[in-house]
This record gives structure tokens, sequence and C-alpha cells, in this order.
């Protein structure tokens, strides 16, 4: 058994995953619609799953989940709407800015942003206000267009504490030792056990070495021990 089998083995004894905790797979379940998981992805950054849950639910209430009825509305309207998900200026430039995009360059059908071989596709995400490596890869590892793992501040630093990369490290650099680590078809369900992981138990203040089911697997508490002798 590799170890990225092993971790995801002792994980998935531990967390059942809840779609409503992951707002761009929760949002992918609800509609299958990429223009919402992206507008969902782009709400999620720096910010929790629950507030960019609550913000795209007043964002659909509000103003509709389509470019046209986002142009329409405009960026204080938009602002308003996505108020609780945090930084939500630059968050409404975004959004209204990829709606416009989708609508001038794409006949308003995201899945036309979609077309084409993935590495691709991510570029042409990346080009796009507001989407960067890791929006692009949540997109895409979501949608089942790439077999990646996303890499979040849970993912940075569960996989830095077990030694699986350095501190420090890229977001590029750690995406593809992560792919290393886990099969192609397993990546998606690590991205989302690595999460869980870090926000209940890896976490950033207080983490619980002693309940970790991957203590004995971890730099972080070995050199914890090491210091306590």
């Amino acid at each position: 058994m590799t170890i990225g089998e092993e971790i995801l083995r002792r994980l998935r004894t531990q967390y059942r995953i809840q779609a409503e905790e992951y707002v761009s797979l929760y949002t992918h379940l609800q509609s299958r619609d990429p223009f919402r998981v992206l507008v969902a992805t782009i709400l999620s950054q720096n910010t929790t799953d629950k507030a960019a849950l609550n913000a795209l639910k007043t964002l659909e209430r509000d103003v509709g989940l389509t470019p046209p009825a986002i142009l329409e509305a405009g960026k204080r309207r938009v602002e308003k709407a996505i108020h609780i998900a945090g930084m939500y200026r630059s968050k409404a430039r975004f959004i209204l800015e990829v709606s416009r995009i989708v609508m001038e360059r794409y006949g308003g059908d995201m899945w036309n942003v979609l077309k084409g071989d993935a590495e691709g596709v991510r570029e042409r995400l990346m080009s796009m206000p507001g989407v960067g490596g890791k929006t692009a890869d949540v997109l895409l590892a979501t949608l089942g267009i790439a077999r990646t793992v996303p890499v979040d501040t849970h993912v940075r630093r569960v996989s830095a504490r077990l030694g699986l990369v350095d501190e420090g490290a890229s977001y590029e650099t750690i995406r593809k030792r992560l792919e290393e680590v886990f099969s192609p078809d397993s990546r998606h369900l690590a991205h989302l056990l690595l999460i869980a992981h870090g926000r209940n138990v890896c976490r950033a203040r207080k983490p619980m070495c002693r309940e970790c089911v991957l203590n004995d697997l971890c730099k972080y508490y070995r050199e914890i021990r090491k210091n306590q002798l």
C-alpha cells in the first residue's frame, strides 16, 4: 500500500463527506452548472465555505446566477448580495468581469470555456480575472475535467506537516507532488479529506496531534515528540 493509499484509508474512517460543507461541490451537485460552480469558487476565496454558500444563495435570490442577470444587476447590487463572503468589492468585480467574458467570447455558455484538453482549459480559466490556479483546479476537479488535487490552506498545512512537501513550497510544487502521492481516481477525494482533516484535527492553531489518525506518519508530530524528550 502506498503512502497516499494509507492516508486515504485512515481519513475515510474519520470523515463522511458532506457536500454542503464544500461550496463548489454542493453547487455542482445541485445545479450541474459550471458557471455557478465558478462563481461559488470565487466567493469561497479567503473565507469559509459556509459564508460563501450563504453569499451564493443571496446572489441567486436577489440577482440571479447567469451571466446576463449578473451583468444587468451591476456592481452595487452584486456587492450587496455577496457582502457576507468578505472582500466583496473585488469578488463582485471578478464575477462581473468573468460574466462579461463568458457572454462576449463564449456565447454566454460556460461549457464553451471548458472545451479542449484539461491543461488548455486550465490556462484559459486562469486568464480570467480572479481565477488563479486554485480556483481553476477546484472547478476542473469538481466537474471531473481534470484529475488533480487543488491546494487550499488546509491541504497545504496538512501536506507540509506530514512531510509530503516542504514548508513554503509553491502552489504548483505542492499540487504536482500530491498528484504523485495520490492516484488519479482518488485525487478529488484526497482534496476533500485533507480539507476535512485540516478543519477538524490538523488545525492551524492547537492541532489535535494525539488524536490524529495520521500521527505515526507525521513529520510535525515526530518533531514535537522529539522536542519533549
